[in-house]
This record gives structure tokens, sequence and C-alpha cells, in this order.
């Protein structure tokens, strides 16, 4: 099986202009996704926290509205920056095996583009189900009372 390996660079490099520009711009996008999920895990932490102390000032039992919204306003940064990050990992696989010779540089636009859909759509059903669950969270709220 040894003869089937591949043991070079399979292309060549694109070392033109607009190769390189590409590059940066991928660079650059990489970093603020990585910055984004860092303010965003932020966010939620900051809203449990407010969450948990009007919680407490409000002395009102686990199940309460303020209660779901916190879990929400918790969950949905969360999950957006753990999504983020895993958006992160294959970008940064394809931008190795770009730099190594074995993708040509429209490969790695296309599989950063095939990254960032999955993400909108990853994104799109994690919105839909903290806005479902919290829904359902004020139904039982309202339907305990």
């Amino acid at each position: 099986m040894r003869h089937q390996e591949i043991v070079g660079p399979t292309v060549e490099r694109d070392v033109s202009a607009l190769a390189n520009e590409t590059r940066d711009v991928l660079e650059t996008l990489m970093k603020n996704v990585y910055n984004v999920s860092k303010v965003i895990a932020l966010l939620g932490l900051v809203q449990l926290g407010c969450g948990a102390w009007i919680s407490y000032a409000m002395h009102s039992y686990p199940f309460s509205e303020v209660s779901i919204q916190s879990f929400g306003a918790f969950a949905f940064p969360f999950s957006l920056a753990f999504l983020l990050r895993r958006m992160l990992k294959p970008m940064g696989f394809f931008r190795r095996m770009e730099e190594q010779g074995r993708l040509q540089i429209l490969t790695l636009t296309l599989q950063v583009v095939k990254n960032m859909n999955l993400f909108f759509i990853r994104l799109r059903g994690i919105s839909i189900s903290c806005a479902l669950a919290m829904l359902v969270g004020l139904v039982f709220s309202v339907l305990s009372r």
C-alpha cells in the first residue's frame, strides 16, 4: 500500500497576488472569528451573572420567568461561541494543506465557504432551538401558576 500514499506535494502552490491576498483575508477572518467567539462567551457569562443576581434579588423559585430568560440568554451565546470555535478547526486544517502544496487556493476558498455556510445553518438551528426552549419554558411557567 506504500505506493498509493501521497508522499510529496500534489500541486504547486499558487504565489500570485490574488492567492496571497486570499491567504491574508483568510488569516484575518480566522483571527476575527476567534476574537468574536471570546467576546460572545464573555457576553454569556455576563448575562448568566446578571440573571443569577436578579434571581437572588427577587428571591424567586427556580422556574420563574427570570430564570427561563437567564438560561436562554446563557445558552445562546455559549452555543454560538462553541460553533465559531468548531468552524475554525477545518479552516486551519485546509490552510495547512494549502501551505504544504496539497490544495490549490481555489479549493481552500471553497472549503472555507462551505464551512461558513454550515456555520450559518447551525446558527439558524441553535437560534430556533433557543427561541423554542424559551417559549416552552414560558408556557410551562404560565401554566404552573
